[in-house]
């Protein structure tokens, strides 16, 4: 994704679901054609504790939402952000509770991840993946089985992101998602084998980039 090109809608078809674009935009895995930059570094060319500190700059919302079961719905919430900042335990609590409320939840859900509806659930994981004011936010089919609930928060949310300078690249499967004419992304792209291909884009806005990933494998800890 182009570096002026802050929100990129993707669609996915169902030969597809499985092409590591989230992957790739975390540098997780390697282009066999071109690079992949983030913040104007390569992420290839960086050292494993750069890679990791870079990461801690961006947000996700995974498919299968990935979960650690043996912590609290609110430890998930904000562990990334406690590990990656030195913010006092209660500062992060609260913004993860503002957030929560935005997504229509009475505030940060507590206990363990049973206790919640998969509605609550998904809020919840976009709660966590916007907490701590990501740079890059990536979010994976996150209006699957939720979509009237979750998409006026997550889209105004989206469009509070990219006016601090955040970038948004959404993947989706669902052509109504993909053609909603609300979201007004920067760029639409389709998956066209491994491809990416431009259907528009903003005035002024370049071409998407084409990103190869030779593999898909899925990070640490990611749920299925």
């Amino acid at each position: 994704m182009r570096a002026n090109t802050a929100w990129l809608l993707v669609l996915l078809d169902t030969e597809h679901l499985l092409l590591p674009l989230a992957d790739a935009a975390q540098g997780l895995v390697t282009p066999l054609q071109g690079r992949i930059t983030f913040l104007g570094e390569d992420w290839q060319a960086m050292t494993a504790d750069r890679a990791g500190k870079l990461r801690g700059k961006t947000g996700r919302i995974f498919p299968e939402a990935g979960w650690i079961n043996n912590l609290d719905i609110d430890e998930n919430i904000t562990l990334a952000v406690r590990h990656q900042t030195r913010r006092a335990a209660g500062d992060i609590t609260g913004d993860a509770e503002a957030l929560a409320r935005q997504f229509g939840l009475p505030g940060l859900p507590l206990g363990k991840m049973d206790r919640l509806r998969r509605q609550d659930l998904q809020k919840a994981a976009c709660v966590r993946a916007l907490l701590g004011d990501p740079l890059l936010i990536i979010a994976e089919d996150p209006t699957r089985h939720v979509y009237a609930d979750i998409l006026a928060p997550l889209v105004n949310a989206f469009f509070a992101a990219r006016q601090r300078g955040a970038a948004v690249l959404w993947t989706t499967s669902n052509p109504k998602v993909f053609e909603d004419p609300g979201l007004r992304p920067t760029a639409r792209s389709k998956m066209a084998g491994s491809q990416l291909h431009a259907v528009e884009a903003e005035p002024g806005t370049e071409s998407v980039g084409r990103a190869q990933p030779n593999s898909s494998p899925s990070p640490p800890g990611r749920g299925n």
